[in-house]
């Protein structure tokens, strides 16, 4: 390595970026602070020592009135964005113009983060992904260095760039990625929590104060995600030496969502009526407003306002008040309630995906702070002594933390909870800790400095591979350290010349496996990424292999294949930009990943079932239709993730849909079709639990069409309601359709306006009703089928009840065939060519025939011939004709209810 002549540490935040750096020869403490040119909203240039981690990028009506002048601008190029505190200027006025949050959306999974959506929701013209973002970012720190060293580029000192120590390998490897895109090829990657410790160690005489202290606890609060740590310290000949040994989970929960929690307590009708870009406007207020009303001699209220929107959003300035004491019983409440030891993090409900990300379903952070100490008991015990629970010492980091209130608030809890105060390492510089500590960190790896004090870390979590067959491999152990290989003893085959892929996941604390163990399930371990590579040979051949891995100094896994036959080798890079384009083209077509225009199809629900957008333009959910499948295409083809997604947006607007009986007709439309079959995604349970509670209103406009929307809604998620949700539903049926509700006159002219055919059709997918239940249903129905003048759609729920195949066969026993073939007796007396619907319910009670009954099979080839003599479609003829069993999505399609791509469901 060349000689350098700076060690640089950068601190790539979620809200802001500091670069710190020292000369190679200087103090260890003697650090510096680069101040980095910005350009104005006013055209001018102005220097700060952080950089707002935010762009603007200009319209198109911009672009040639401001022409940034920043140092090292090439006369003949003007860039299309403007960084930093300009940025935050030009997006109080534009608001649906600024980017902001990358460092959190390069780590989101369910979006590509090549994908150009930032600014999420906004109608702006030119977008960026959230790698690109973060490789400005980063880009603008690059161009400051070089321009004001000339004689010393960036490239050519050591560099460390600091990241969240929860960000997995993916998240790490993509900000790599942004680092090479930057001019970045050469640097350390390190956590920002050791990098915060690295810092106050530095002096002497603060590493002297833990010398008696057995265990640090440092929480790491950002402005987009929290991090905890454990380091273990012990003094050996009186020299001070630090273990890191646990690492808490990704938490995307942070100062942004205290905010954001200020911002929606304003006034929630008018919040839910505000753009994703106005909303990240307004926020960016909040912040302003919280860090004025927790300061001394704060005021008692602060007024804000916010400017119009993009050309197609909801417009208009709007005026908030922000009041004090709200905020402060937001935050003792929501985000550091005083909480027991054993409490859980909330799981109850599912998290809000503010601004398009994926926020923490429990805000409370003092609740996910005494999990993750529970979760590491033994740790904590086996450094501080039997019945030790809480560590001894604390450090704090993160721009929170530049509150006393809310740093006193977390003390307190901790004090309760150790029932004695513990030690603080104070005056750690929250704003500046990790860029400067990063510096530390890069001193310590050179032999002149050996003496400066050394976090030893590794392995956050144990890392495993997934096997074919469905085992896990266990790669490298949790602590396992930097830099030193791993080989495992077991043989294994890869396949050489074509395309293949190897799942990387990471495991619970809770699991201790040794290199090479096996696990047979998922239960503890979590997906990371799919590494896909291509692993040249001459022809496509499976070979012997023994596989090693490290971690390596540089902070990202490395894997090798040596085949056991040969000398050939070849290395698994799990970093991103080793992927072809073809590779990365198909990332984005996942079906695990949003689709890029949600945010805007988000806009658009706001636009039809929000009061102020209702206002604004009442006439536009007569167009939502096709405005909405022109963004995200044929409905058909939208993924599960953007289709619960839209059930989320759609549930938080739910009041607007009683503004007209096309608003009700098209909310219910929208949300069954998007949340079909009712289960199969994460938080499907409560989706349904939620939804489920507008079973006890009828809508409000009593119009078929609306009803029958109405109805389509429960039997489209019914598979997601249990025994007794399902029961009462029926009811409702049983209300008109039983004979005492036939006799009502009443009941039968509800029945005119109430959409009788999506009722019947309703409870022909309760399947987990009684039989007696589902009994009695036919019977009233092929009562009801006698009249000649009665539409042949209790045909269908017939054969759905009596089907021998079921959505739910997991679960749920088909009806007896003593049961069915009576049914079948009467349905074949029908005129299919009349009553077609009879003829599909002959089809699905005789599909299956898992007891091999003979006078089933004598039935169903009757079916058959009656089929072709009366012309039914002819993929009903196939499917009897066919042996294999319909798998749950095809059964769906073929009775009338697609799911939703990339639905996975259990069999």
């Amino acid at each position: 390595m060349s000689k350098f002549k700076y060690f640089v540490g950068i601190d790539l935040g979620t809200t802001n970026s500091v670069v710190s750096y020292r000369g190679a020869n200087d103090a260890v403490d003697n650090y510096h602070l680069l101040s980095i040119p910005q350009f104005m909203s006013d055209a001018s240039i102005r220097e700060f020592t952080h950089l707002p981690s935010a762009i603007y990028i200009l319209a198109k009506d911009e672009q040639g009135q401001l022409s940034q002048t920043l140092p090292w601008s090439q006369a003949d190029k003007t860039d299309n964005f403007v960084l930093g505190m300009g940025a935050l200027e030009l997006g109080k006025r534009r608001a649906n113009q600024l980017v902001q949050s990358a460092k959190s959306w390069l780590s989101h999974r369910q979006v590509d983060r090549r994908e150009k959506i930032l600014p999420w929701g906004s109608d702006c013209e030119s977008k960026l992904s959230p790698l690109e973002a973060t490789a400005l970012i980063l880009k603008h720190l690059h161009q400051t260095w070089n321009h004001k060293f000339k004689d010393a580029p960036l490239s050519e000192q050591q560099v460390a760039l600091t990241l969240p120590a929860s960000f997995d390998e993916e998240a790490r490897a993509f900000t790599l990625e942004a680092a090479k895109k930057a001019g970045l090829d050469n640097l350390y990657l390190i956590e920002e929590p050791q990098a915060a410790c690295y810092h106050w160690i530095s002096k002497p005489e603060q590493l002297d104060q833990l010398s008696n202290k057995k265990m640090l606890l440092v929480v790491d609060i950002g402005g987009g995600t929290t991090d905890f740590s454990l380091v273990k310290i012990q003094n050996l000949n009186n020299k001070v030496s630090l273990h890191r040994v646990a690492v808490g989970n990704h938490l995307l929960l942070g100062g942004d969502n205290l905010d954001q929690a200020l911002a929606y307590q304003l006034d929630p009708q008018k919040i839910s009526a505000l753009s994703a870009s106005r909303l990240a406007a307004l926020v960016q207020q909040t912040r302003q407003a919280k860090e004025v009303l927790l300061s001394l001699d704060a005021p008692e209220t602060l007024t804000l306002t916010v400017l119009g929107g993009g050309s197609k959003l909801i417009g208009g300035s709007q005026k908030f008040t922000v009041e004090r004491d709200t905020l402060i019983s937001q935050i003792d409440n929501g985000f550091f309630p005083y909480v027991k030891l054993v409490d859980k993090v909330n799981q109850a409900s599912y998290g809000v995906h503010t601004l398009g990300l994926p926020y923490e379903k429990d805000a409370a952070i003092t609740r996910h702070l005494a999990e993750f100490l529970s979760m590491h008991t033994n740790d904590i015990q086996a450094a501080c002594g039997a019945g030790i629970l809480v560590p001894d010492a604390i450090l704090f980091n993160g721009g929170l933390f530049n509150s006393d209130k809310l740093k006193n608030r977390l003390i307190d809890q901790l004090t309760q909870w150790r029932g004695a105060e513990q030690f603080e390492c104070n005056d750690l510089e929250p704003n500046d800790a990790v860029a400067k500590g990063a510096c530390v960190y890069l001193a310590g790896l050179t032999s002149s400095e050996s003496d400066v004090a050394r976090i030893e870390s590794g392995v956050a979590h144990t890392l495993y591979l997934a096997l074919q067959g469905g085992q896990f491999l266990t790669l490298l152990p949790k602590g396992q350290a930097k830099s030193q290989w791993v080989e495992l003893e077991q043989e294994f085959r890869v396949t050489l010349g074509q395309d293949v892929q190897f799942p990387l996941y990471r495991g619970d604390d809770s699991l201790i496996n040794a290199p090479g163990d096996l696990l047979d399930n998922d239960d503890d371990v979590m997906f990371i990424s799919d590494l896909e590579a291509h692993l040249s040979s001459d022809n496509e051949q499976q070979v012997a292999v023994k596989i090693r891995a490290q971690l390596t100094e540089i902070g990202v896994l490395a894997v090798e294949l040596n085949a056991v036959n040969s000398q050939d080798t070849w290395s698994l890079d799990f970093t991103t930009f080793n992927k072809s384009e073809d590779s990365a083209k198909n990332t984005s077509s996942n079906d695990d990943l949003m689709h890029k225009n949600l945010g805007l199809a988000e806009e658009l629900l706001t636009q039809c079932f929000s009061k102020l957008g209702q206002k604004q333009d009442g006439k536009a959910i007569k167009s939502l239709k096709t405005e909405i499948d022109k963004l995200l295409g044929p409905r058909d083809d939208w993924n599960l993730v953007t289709s619960r997604r839209l059930v989320d947006k759609l549930w938080s607007l739910r009041s607007g849909r009683q503004k007209s009986s096309s608003h009700e007709r098209q909310w219910y439309q929208l949300t069954g079709f998007c949340m079909r079959p009712g289960y199969g995604a994460e938080n499907d349970h409560e989706r349904v639990k939620q939804l489920y509670t507008l079973t006890q209103q009828a809508p409000k406009h009593d119009d078929s069409m609306v009803w029958g929307q109405y109805w389509t809604l429960w039997r489209r998620i019914s598979a997601g309601l249990d025994e007794k949700e399902q029961g009462l539903l029926h009811k409702k049926f049983a209300e008109y359709y039983s004979p005492s509700g036939q006799r009502s006159r009443d009941k039968v002219k509800q029945l005119t306006s109430r959409s009788g055919d999506d009722l019947i059709r309703m409870v022909g997918s309760l399947e987990r009703l009684p039989l007696e239940i589902k009994i009695n249903s036919i019977d009233w129905l092929k009562k009801r089928l006698t009249k000649s003048s009665e539409p042949d759609t209790a045909w269908w729920t017939i054969g759905r009840l009596a089907s021998q195949q079921l959505i739910l066969s997991d679960v749920i026993e088909p009806m007896p065939l003593d049961k069915v073939k009576p049914l079948l007796e009467t349905c074949l007396k029908e005129d299919w060519k009349k009553r077609k619907q009879a003829g599909l319910a002959g089809v699905l009670m005789t599909q299956i025939n898992t007891n091999q009954d003979k006078e089933i099979e004598v039935l169903k080839q009757k079916v058959i011939k009656k089929l072709k003599k009366d012309k039914c479609p002819n993929h009903w003829i196939s499917r009897l004709e066919e042996i294999e069993q319909l798998d749950k999505d095809a059964l769906n399609r073929f009775i009338g209810d697609s799911l939703p791509i990339g639905l996975s469901l259990i069999d």
